[in-house]
């Protein structure tokens, strides 16, 4: 079990930002806080783990907007380059002609929405960005624009001769020890930048504490400090964006927080909170619809959290509860056509258990469950796990980590799954027997998902 709090912790201010949490229907999947090189805390609710490489979303902007200024530190660009001149390109309109790297990176092209979705699935995402016209002026219309992001890592393999993602583990993943990395791709093969990383805690954790220490990471410098003071700064009004913490000003593909400091976010919930004038910082891996709620919780427990009053309780996730034996089935079925790609289903249930074999047409993949408890399953089923935006063109195979329970309500087999490998959860519901099956996913409290027909 993953649940350190060191003894100047607070544990009962930490039970009630649980408790708020919770009833903010806010998931707390990992998290972390440190102050200076001290560990407060690291807590991975059961069945998650610190250790687990998962999509972070738009964190990945995090990530991307230091490679950038790791690349301007080596010299290879400036970011008042334009990308014009970058590209070598001729003919562009007047606004287009405008657009320079830092305007990709505060959010600043003049485009009056995202780009990603054109550049995402084209032949040349650069190309995709180029045909794009900016409605406004650069510089003077926020929009977030993970498109923006995607054009950064064709800046980086552009000056520096190298793939963005080699560039990457070159000059920040390597340095710093983070080695259970991955990215995801566009349909020509270049990272997506703006999204896609998939990352652990532990690793989120060192770029925290390479922010918060100016630039060095145990001793070796990775970014310079004026870099860390430029991008952190307040850049670009986005003061029309939403709530408090998205409005109050947005750097290089950091946002500046209402109460003091910046950090990287990505949807669901993922946070790398820095806190510079408390020598703080907190990384967050969560599932949420409102990260407002989550940041307010997040401050609410720092204000809280010193004393150390109380050793508090270990929380976790339950699975579903242990009941009466399953119902006994040892059953293959052909599969109607389905977005997930599956030809074939063998289930076989009884007792405690449930083993469901699926057939991709390349190799079958097995998901193994017990009531009662959580049974961790590693397969390739990309097209299970929920994707925000959909699942990309330029991968058709990913390592899923599932933790997985079983029951049987109203005659059906219910397994619920948590992805450790994404934010998402998923109830999975089959009704199987003679004349057919019909399997379902969904995610919990939300509308049903795809489904599984056949005989």
């Amino acid at each position: 079990m993953e649940w350190f709090v060191d003894s100047t912790v607070d544990g009962k201010a930490l039970d009630r930002f649980f408790t708020f949490m919770e009833d903010n229907k806010v998931e707390v999947h990992t998290m972390q806080i440190y102050r200076g090189e001290r560990r407060l805390l690291r807590l991975a609710q059961e069945p998650y783990s610190c250790r687990d490489s998962r999509e972070v979303y738009s964190l990945s902007k995090m990530f991307t907007s230091t490679v950038v200024g790791i690349a301007v530190g080596q010299g290879l660009l400036r970011v008042q380059d334009r990308l014009v001149d970058i590209f070598g390109r001729e003919g562009a309109s007047e606004k287009m002609s405008h657009i320079t790297v830092r305007h990709l990176l505060s959010m600043n092209t003049g485009h009056d929405r995202c780009v990603i979705p054109e550049m995402i699935v084209a032949p040349d995402s650069a190309e995709a960005f180029f045909g794009v016209e900016p409605v406004y002026e650069p510089g003077t219309h926020f929009t977030y624009n993970t498109g923006a992001s995607c054009m950064l890592v064709s800046v980086i393999e552009k000056v520096s001769g190298r793939d963005f993602f080699q560039y990457a583990c070159e000059n920040l993943f390597y340095p710093m020890g983070m080695t259970d990395i991955s990215w995801r791709r566009c349909a020509d093969g270049r990272c997506v930048g703006g999204a896609g990383l998939h990352v652990c805690s532990d690793d989120i954790v060192k770029l925290g504490q390479m922010y918060l220490s100016g630039g060095v990471y145990q001793g070796r410098r990775i970014l310079s400090e004026a870099w860390i003071r430029e991008a952190s700064s307040y850049v670009s009004d986005n003061s029309g964006n939403g709530t408090p913490d998205w409005c109050s000003g947005y750097g290089y593909q950091l946002w500046i927080n209402s109460r003091g400091g910046y950090r990287g976010d990505g949807a669901f919930g993922q946070l790398l909170v820095i806190l510079p004038e408390r020598d703080m910082f907190v990384a967050v891996q969560a599932f949420c619809a409102d990260m407002q709620k989550e940041m307010d919780g997040v401050f609410g427990l720092l204000e809280a959290m010193d004393g150390g009053a109380g050793e508090g309780k270990v929380h976790a996730f339950p699975p579903l509860p242990e009941g009466g034996r399953l119902r006994e089935i040892d059953r293959s079925y052909r599969l109607d056509e389905n977005p997930m790609r599956f030809g074939s289903l063998w289930i076989r249930s009884g007792g405690d258990r449930v083993h469901l074999s699926f057939d991709d047409g390349r190799s079958i993949q097995t998901v193994e469950a017990k009531t009662g408890c959580w049974t961790v399953n590693q397969c390739d089923m990309r097209y299970v796990q929920p994707a925000l935006g959909g699942h990309h063109p330029g991968e058709d195979r990913e390592r899923l980590i599932m933790a997985v329970s079983c029951g049987e309500e109203e005659g059906k087999i219910v397994l619920l799954v948590r992805f450790r490998t994404s934010p998402h959860t998923q109830r999975w519901e089959i009704e199987a027997g003679g004349e057919g099956l019909r399997m379902s996913f969904a995610e919990p409290e939300g509308p049903e998902g795809e489904c599984l027909t056949g005989r």
